[in-house]
This record gives structure tokens, sequence and C-alpha cells, in this order.
């Protein structure tokens, strides 16, 4: 054999085990996993039409999420995994009023419109799992059964003495949350106040909510429920002329919610009475008092 074959039979067999080398190099153990919506056990009121899937990756940051889709409302899809422990946050689709934000820590986040009220659904269910164990090889099928998300009301009725001509009511609500966190279904903290006017016939406010703050539910990321007003009232002056003045005022809603967990009274709509009390023509400030 001339030098020139050898030459390149050594080359070719070279490349052979440089192949090889790259090969074990870059494989990497991995498992698959099959997801199974169990929609026969489904108790919520709409059906799904697409399903959008996100796995993280616990034990490396470092990695975007995985994020597969089902267009056909089934749910079921199989997905190849590198070897881990995953966060899965699934949900459907066809939602028309929520705003989906994915940028949050291993979660998926939904954030509705509190303020004015709408009696449209949500429409809203989730397919998830807070831990998911991928092995090497490991060929898994997890059954999880569809939870319909939904929304708490909270209502402010307000009182006031009929000789005081308050023009108009603006407020501001801290610490009630419009966004879901689809990990799990449960209200997700943000620090978003609701701003609001109250409807100067009915003298009310409503609003969808996901949930109140409670110091026995959530982290210390707010110090209380704290509802503001400004209010826009028509006065006399020292010389009879009618003038607009603003007052504020200010009440904690944390006691009077944890009244009614205490009570064990149903929370998903809640309704609460705002009295505007010790109104004088020349204060600034009005003294408010809440109760149901």
């Amino acid at each position: 054999m001339s030098i020139n074959k050898w030459l390149l039979f050594l080359l070719y067999i070279i490349g052979v085990c440089v192949a090889c080398t790259k090969e074990d190099v870059v494989h990497r153990e991995e498992g698959e996993i099959t997801i199974i919506p169990v929609w026969e056990n489904y108790t919520g009121s709409f059906r799904a039409s697409g399903i959008r899937y996100y796995f993280y990756n616990i034990n490396d940051h470092s990695n975007f999420p995985v994020v597969v889709e089902d267009l056909t409302g089934k749910g079921v899809i199989t997905q190849v995994l590198p070897v881990g422990t995953y966060r899965l946050v699934g949900y459907n689709m066809n939602t028309s009023i929520l705003n989906v934000d994915a940028t949050k820590y291993l979660t998926v986040v939904a954030r509705f419109s509190s303020y004015p009220y709408s009696v449209t659904p949500l429409n809203l269910c989730i397919i998830s799992s807070e831990d998911i164990l991928i092995r090497n090889k490991d060929v898994i099928t997890k059954e999880i059964i569809p939870v319909e998300v939904k929304t708490k009301s909270l209502e402010l009725i307000f009182r006031y003495n009929e000789n005081i001509a308050i023009n108009k009511i603006r407020g501001t609500l801290d610490g009630a949350f419009a966004s879901i966190n689809l990990v799990n279904g449960k209200a997700f903290e943000d620090g978003g106040d609701i701003f609001f006017e109250v409807d100067p016939t009915s003298k009310k406010a409503k609003f969808r909510i996901s949930d109140v703050y409670s110091p026995f539910v959530f982290s210390p990321l707010y110090k209380s429920a704290v509802l503001s007003l400004t209010l826009e009232v028509s006065e006399k002056d020292s010389d009879n002329k009618t003038v607009l003045k603003i007052k504020t005022g200010e009440v904690n809603l944390e006691g009077i919610i944890e009244k009614i967990r205490d009570n064990k009274i149903p929370d998903d709509n809640i309704t609460l009475y705002v009295d505007i009390n010790q109104y004088y023509s020349f204060e600034e400030k009005v003294e408010l008092s809440v109760g149901r």
C-alpha cells in the first residue's frame, strides 16, 4: 500500500475515533414522560380547546422551560426531557380575558382586570404538577385531573349622611390580588394597587379578585389590606358660596377579612359596608369604618 493510501487510511481511523468520542460527550441522560389529563374527573363548567405546557427544571435554573402545545383539546402529550426534577404548568389557551405572563420564576402567571367587575367567566383550567422526577431512560405516564380556576368578588357599599354633598369618590385598594399562579390556581402576590371610582347612583364598587391579603395565608409582602379614599365634596365657604374640596380617608380591611375566615363564612363573594364617619367641613381627613 502506498504512503498516500496509508495516510488516508489513518486519517479515516482518526476521524471515526473523534466522531465516537464526540458522540459520547454530547450524549445526555434523559427520560420520556407522557401527560394525560383525566377529563372524566374534571368538574369544570367548560371544556378547553387547546393546552400549553411549561416544563421547568427545578435543578437547573439556567435552562429555559420546555414549552409544548396540544391543539386537539385532549391535552395528551409525550415529551423527552433531560434528567431532573420538573415543575409542570399547564393551562388552556382559549381564555379570552386573561394576560399570561411567562417571565416569572418557575411559573406562569395569569392576570385579569379587577375593576370594573366583569361577569364574563374566566374559562380557565390548569393541568399542573409541583414535582415530576425524570430519571435516565425513564418512560413514565402521569395522569392529572384538570382543575377549573375560579375567582372571588369583593363588593364595597358606601354609606354616609345624605346631607353631605359628595360628588365623587375615588379609591385605591391595596392588598387585593388580581393574578393567579397557574402552578396551583391560587392568588399570585403582586404589587399592583387597584384603582376605582364609586358609582354615584348605587354607591357601590365591585371587584374581581383572586384573593385578599391575609398574614396567615401570604408572605409578608404586604403589611395589610388597605382601602384609601379620595372624596370630592361641595361645601359652603364663608361667603356662602359653593366650593369644591378634596378630603381623604383610609381604613384597614385585614381585620374584617380575618373575621370572615375565622367564622368559616364563605369568602368567594365578599360584601363589605364602608361608612364615612366624623365628617367635618373644616378638616381634610374623614374617618372610615368597615363592617359586614
